[in-house]
């Protein structure tokens, strides 16, 4: 299945690229204040940086900032009921937020123990 729309022209295409480009910023904007919340400079880990990261780590923040959004979301839409549709519903986070917190700050402690075992 493919979220692509067959695009009638190359102005289209710009246009679908431009929304893809902003709404990429602003989720890797998002996963990463995720990350500097949890590894910030409040945290034991602070200098741990994306780069560092095995894919299991990085997993764990999307799944945070997913269901981050998908919370603001329906309190958004609470607030604001305009903005309701009949896909609100259809959204379901794989891991509670307590789940992925759990998973996140064990992948990083992991991490952490074998830099200094090292």
């Amino acid at each position: 299945m493919s979220y692509l729309p067959k695009f009638k022209t190359a102005i289209d295409q710009d246009a679908y690229i431009g929304i893809f480009e902003n709404k990429l910023q602003m989720y890797w904007a998002l996963m990463t204040r995720v990350k500097n919340k949890f590894l910030g400079t409040d945290s034991l880990l602070q200098d741990y940086e994306w780069a560092g990261m095995d894919a299991k780590t990085i997993e764990v923040f999307r799944d945070i900032t997913s269901d981050l959004l998908y919370k603001t979301e329906i309190d958004f839409k609470e607030k604001y009921p305009e903005y309701k549709d009949s896909d609100d519903d259809i959204f379901v986070p794989r891991h509670s937020f307590k789940e992925s917190v759990r998973d996140a700050l064990q992948e990083a402690m992991k991490d952490q123990n074998k830099e200094e075992d090292a």
